[in-house]
């Protein structure tokens, strides 16, 4: 009798630990709904802000947390809904923006679209797996901002390009490609480097 007592007591307890951990994975996997639900329902008042006919200039800065949320569901099958909503919010909205008029310097300076031009650029360098939807997405958004910085003048390229002709030959680029293989070729830089081989 003792034994069954004890058998019974442990019987109690083990079912106990078994609705806590069927309670606990429910209760994870029900939050882990409602935080896709959540970011569905932001990615859903992004597109409607998009939409606008003008929308602002501030827009520009949203691929780089879209881009970082593609790579994050990459792979992940659960959250494909999320993936191939980013991917279409980034795709068919945001690349599609266009600043009309002067540029807003005061709520959006040249510098700071630069400076997100570099991190989206830095973003890609560093991104591994997420496959053709981050990678056709990234390529989308280095399109966007270099057409809005070309349209809107908000980089002097003449001077650039002068200063990249003017720069001494210790910092030009080094030849890439069949040119830098090819000695006979009559190009500068080329020639130098197949010289001091």
């Amino acid at each position: 009798p003792e034994d069954e007592e004890g058998m019974a007591r442990l019987d109690a307890q083990l079912a106990e630990l078994v609705r806590e951990r069927v309670q606990a994975r429910s209760a994870a996997k029900e939050a882990r709904e409602q935080q896709l639900h959540f970011k569905m329902r932001v990615l859903e008042l992004l597109e409607t802000l998009l939409r606008r006919p003008s929308p602002p200039a501030l827009l520009l800065l949203l691929p780089r947390p879209l881009l970082r949320v593609l790579g994050d569901a990459a792979g992940v099958p659960a959250l494909r809904p999320l993936l191939e909503r980013a991917s279409g919010l980034i795709r068919h909205r945001v690349c599609k923006l266009s600043v009309r008029g002067a540029w807003p310097e005061a709520s959006l300076p040249a510098a700071r679209l630069l400076t997100e031009l570099e991190g989206v650029l830095a973003f890609a360098a560093k991104a591994r797996g997420g496959g053709a939807p981050l990678a056709a997405a990234t390529t989308d958004v280095v399109m966007l901002l270099l057409r809005t910085i070309t349209q809107h003048k908000l980089v002097d390229v003449p001077a650039m390009l002068r200063l990249a002709a003017a720069a001494p030959a210790d910092l030009q680029p080094p030849p890439t490609g069949a040119a830098a293989l090819n000695p006979k070729q009559k190009r500068p830089g080329v020639a130098a480097a197949a010289a001091e081989r």
